[in-house]
């Protein structure tokens, strides 16, 4: 049995080790301080999906404002480890978001996903969700400009 449930301090291990599972480098330490900072945004929601004690996936989902789009709840990180995909914890989390999004008045859910990631598309799009554009994404270290 699967329980969706929203993230504690103490899940810090285990989604550290499902970051890793996506490619992304993330230590305990880093994912401690960032979901402590994130505890505090009242704008922010993270979830984890637990089967039988083990947490197995989670979802992070945040309330977007632009000027040039309609405010919409994105869904900046969605994780489940490959020994369990296909047993429906991707749809609960994503379930869980869209109902999070329902509850504060948005009409939209977003989400990213990486161009190489076409199971991942196929999975989005079973679910109805429409790929909107396709787009490169750019980062500017700070510390190189010091």
């Amino acid at each position: 049995m699967v329980e969706i449930r929203t993230m504690r301090a103490t899940d810090a291990v285990a989604v550290a080790r499902l970051c890793l599972d996506l490619g992304y480098e993330a230590t305990e330490a880093e994912i401690s301080e960032r979901f402590a900072r994130l505890t505090t945004l009242a704008d922010n929601q993270v979830w984890v999906a637990e089967q039988d004690g083990v947490a197995q996936g989670w979802a992070h989902c945040r309330c977007a404002h632009s000027l040039q789009a309609s405010p919409a709840v994105e869904i900046v990180g969605i994780v489940v480890s490959p020994s369990c995909q296909g047993q429906g914890i991707g749809r609960r989390l994503l379930s869980a978001c869209e109902a999070w999004a329902l509850q504060r008045g948005y009409r939209a859910v977003r989400l990213r996903s990486n161009i190489q990631r076409v199971e991942a598309h196929a999975f989005y799009r079973h679910l109805a969700y429409r790929q909107q554009k396709t787009s490169h994404s750019f980062v500017l270290d700070l510390a190189d400009r010091q």
